[in-house]
C-alpha cells in the first residue's frame, strides 16, 4: 500500500511540476506575436505616423491569412489563397510603405517564421536529449 501511495504522489508532483513549465497555447501564441510586431517594427523602421497607419492593416492581413490558413487542408488551395491576400493588401501597405519597404516587410515575416521554427526546433531537440552536449570539443 505504501509503495501505491508513493507512485501515485511522485505521478502528481511530476504532473505538477511539467504542468508549470508549459505556459498555455494562447499565452505563447501572444508571446510570439509580440516578438514578430517587434521584429517587424525593427526590421522596417516604422516612424510612430506609419506604425500607426501600418499596424491595423497588418493585422487584419494577418487575421486573414491565419483564418485561410486553418480552413483550408488542401495545400494547394491554401497557397492559392495566402499568395490572393498577399496581393490584395499590398495596395493597402504601398500606400503606408512604398514598395520597396513593401518587399522588406514580405521578407522580415518570412524570416521571423524561419526563425520561429528554428528556435522551436532546437527547444524540441533539447527536451528530447537534455543531456547532450550543447558544443563538442576537440580531444
Amino acid at each position: 500500500m505504501k509503495k501505491l501511495y508513493f507512485i501515485l504522489v511522485f505521478i502528481t508532483i511530476g504532473g505538477l511540476v511539467k504542468a508549470q513549465d508549459e505556459q498555455p497555447s494562447e499565452k505563447k501564441q501572444e508571446n510570439i506575436e509580440a516578438l514578430k510586431v517587434a521584429f517587424i517594427s525593427k526590421e522596417l523602421d516604422l516612424k510612430p505616423d506609419e506604425a500607426q497607419k501600418f499596424w491595423p492593416v497588418f493585422n487584419q492581413y494577418s487575421k486573414e491569412l491565419k483564418t485561410t490558413k486553418i480552413n483550408n487542408p488542401d495545400a494547394l488551395d491554401r497557397d492559392e489563397k495566402v499568395l490572393n491576400i498577399r496581393k490584395s493588401y499590398k495596395e493597402q501597405f504601398t500606400k503606408i510603405l512604398g514598395p520597396q519597404r513593401v518587399n522588406n516587410m514580405y521578407n522580415a515575416e518570412g524570416r521571423f517564421h524561419q526563425l520561429l521554427f528554428k528556435a522551436m526546433r532546437k527547444q524540441n531537440q533539447m527536451q528530447i536529449r537534455p543531456n547532450r552536449p550543447l558544443l563538442r570539443r576537440n580531444q
